[in-house]
């Protein structure tokens, strides 16, 4: 049978987890926004130059403008990252970022040019996809591990 004390820990773990997760949502809203702003800036630039793939470029600026925003705010504020070498988790985040990136420009590709999306609205659901599959989970455990939420 499980104690009263495993039950309580279970449930703060629980709730700080939670709010963790709320705060990580919260800081990767803020920084899409700056991503579809600039993924969305980006893409009409490269389609006025007659660009081949414009969504590649876009995603590349959207996601390097999203992830300067990101780190951040998740440093200080998500994971609450004290004491923790700013170029140890720069380089794991820098890391992650680049896996996602590619997560993304595979995904927005498929999306695009295999299933017919249109590359403005391919956008938010390859985003979520990517994140909630793989940059949450990564952060969470490789680049801010020794944070404590």
């Amino acid at each position: 049978m499980i104690s009263n004390d495993a039950v309580l820990r279970l449930r703060n773990d629980w709730r700080t987890e939670g709010a963790t997760f709320f705060r990580a949502v919260l800081s990767s809203v803020g920084a899409s926004l700056v991503d579809g702003i600039v993924y969305m800036t980006w893409f009409a630039i490269a389609l006025r130059m007659e660009v081949t793939s414009p969504y590649v470029i876009s995603a590349v600026m959207g996601a390097v403008a999203g992830a300067v925003t990101n780190f951040g705010v998740n440093r200080r504020w998500v994971f609450r990252s004290k004491g923790a070498s700013l170029w140890a988790q720069g380089a794991n985040y820098a890391g992650v970022w680049l896996a996602t990136l590619l997560l993304l420009r595979m995904l927005l590709w498929f999306m695009i040019d295999r299933l017919g999306f249109d590359a403005r609205a391919a956008w938010l659901p390859a985003k979520l996809i990517t994140w909630a599959a793989f940059s949450y989970p990564l952060q969470r455990v490789l680049v801010f591990k020794e944070a404590t939420p």
